[in-house]
């Protein structure tokens, strides 16, 4: 193993994972499913409250509870649609449906597998739904390399906050910070929890976004394995 670090830290969507494409298919058979016009009007406008709704429970704003039960008739309420249906049960059928996925960005499953054979200790930290993360990360493919799966739910602490991590760095195998590094694609939780916690962090790029000056991680890709070349030469 060559570089200065031992541990990876993986977010899991839209860094391994592609949460884009996942959500898209899961959204457009629910719809379907309860007679919602399945427009890229809709499901553009469904993604914007989803992505509000989990930034605020990052906030501290909302809990996990309350986005489950509310962002579906957010959605619904938003776009006109009336319906008899039980909201929560629109979301269950969606999560079902979401944990049908499992699609993975381009060239992730080959790093992981080549992290894992150089003997790398790779752990996932997710602040997704448990029963649906681990479902779509065993149908990528990608739970063999993996240690440990960190899911904010299970922790009762979402990233970025400092508890998250300061449970995730008690129950790794590696006792010296420096040695971990941290990549994942929201500088909201991955790269602030990652810098408070003090820990080597790459921001994944993925839509070639400006950097905010609040914002500062240690190093910037655009493609999930540009990462080889900070870990190997780190």
């Amino acid at each position: 193993m060559a570089g200065k670090y031992s541990t990876v830290l993986f977010d899991a969507d839209n860094t391994l994972l592609d949460f884009d494409k996942d959500e898209s298919c899961a959204l457009r058979k629910v719809m379907k499913l309860y007679g919602v016009p399945v427009t890229e009007e809709n499901v553009s406008k469904y993604s914007e409250i989803n992505l509000g709704m989990w930034k605020a429970l990052e906030r501290g704003e909302i809990t996990k509870p309350e986005l489950k039960r509310t962002r579906f008739r957010k959605f619904f309420d938003a776009i006109g649609f009336q319906t008899d249906a039980d909201v929560y049960e629109v979301n269950e059928r969606y999560l079902s449906f979401l944990a049908e996925g499992g699609n993975t960005l381009a060239g992730a499953v080959e790093l992981c597998r080549e992290l894992k054979e150089k003997g790398y200790d790779l752990y996932i930290v997710t602040n997704g739904i448990e029963k649906t993360q681990k479902n779509r990360l065993k149908k990528s493919g990608l739970l063999p390399f993996f240690t440990e799966i960190f899911v904010s739910e299970a922790i009762g602490h979402q990233k970025p906050k400092r508890e998250y991590f300061d449970y995730v760095l008690s129950h790794i195998g590696e006792m010296d910070t420096e040695k971990v590094i941290l990549v994942g694609d929201s500088l909201t939780s991955d790269i602030k929890g990652a810098v408070e916690s003090g820990i080597t962090c790459v921001w994944l790029n993925l839509k070639n976004q400006e950097l905010p000056e609040e914002y500062s991680p240690d190093y910037v890709i655009r493609d999930i394995r540009e990462a080889r070349e900070i870990l190997y030469e780190g």
